[in-house]
């Protein structure tokens, strides 16, 4: 083999772990979205916390209703658990959110560490206000025992009133890089201003996405970083999975 054919073996080796680095690899993470819908891979048994989506708060013509979703209440392996319930409306009937805390409060029981509540909302970033006085009401309304995090979008801090957000009544923000199976073309453009939060903050990533390590790192100097979450995907057909 001659050495300009060995240069060229090894570029495409190096190339080939760059790019393997900027890819979203589910194992290497420690927390997890799991949908309703999406199965358990054993890419998440080393988790040490899931976000189980549990129903959706859904605006209907004449009523606004909770619909259940997700796993049924048992008896989980992960040391700790979310229940991730998505909010199409924050018009709320008064019977929802104790239906809600009743469905954590199972959980509970059933031996599981739940460590609370998180509201899939895509609240407009000129909105944030309205939000923030839904959110302290909601707040209220959960036992001291379990807390509150949201998700947010990628603009909600470089675009929108940090003062507000920071003043969030929640325990956690994840800002989420992705739109449905795919990551936000540019999402490091607004990593910078995540610096400016001041209050615990995760980034959502996508399984299989994209990811800038390099960009990401600077999140790392904020004492206010939580780490990353990744939103579990089903495989596209065709593609061979692993379940749990």
């Amino acid at each position: 083999m001659g050495a300009k054919t060995q240069i060229l073996l090894v570029a495409a080796l190096l190339a080939g772990q760059a790019q393997a680095a900027d890819i979203v690899t589910a194992r290497e993470q420690p927390a997890f979205w799991l949908w309703s819908g999406v199965r358990a891979s054993d890419a998440l048994q080393a988790a040490q916390t899931v976000y189980l989506h549990q129903g959706e708060v859904l605006a209907r013509p004449n009523e606004v209703v909770f619909q259940r979703l997700g796993l049924p209440v048992s008896r989980l392996t992960f040391p700790s658990i979310w229940l991730t319930v998505r909010f199409t409306t924050l018009e709320v009937p008064p019977a929802i959110v104790p239906r809600i805390v009743r469905l954590m409060q199972r959980w509970q029981a059933a031996g599981n560490q739940v460590v609370g509540l998180q509201v899939d909302f895509d609240a407009a970033t000129h909105q944030l206000a309205d939000y923030a006085r839904f959110l302290r009401a909601l707040r209220q309304q959960l036992p001291p025992e379990f807390s509150l995090g949201v998700t947010g979008l990628l603009d909600w801090a470089k675009t929108g009133d940090v003062a507000t957000l920071n003043a969030l009544a929640v325990d956690e923000l994840v800002i989420q890089s992705y739109q449905g199976r795919h990551t936000v073309e540019n999402y490091q453009a607004y990593l910078p201003a995540l610096s400016r939060l001041r209050i615990p903050f995760k980034l959502g990533l996508v399984q299989d996405g994209k990811r800038d390590r390099q960009a990401e790192a600077q999140l790392q100097r904020s004492p206010w970083y939580r780490g990353t979450v990744v939103f579990m995907l089903n495989p596209e057909r065709g593609q061979a999975f692993a379940l749990r």
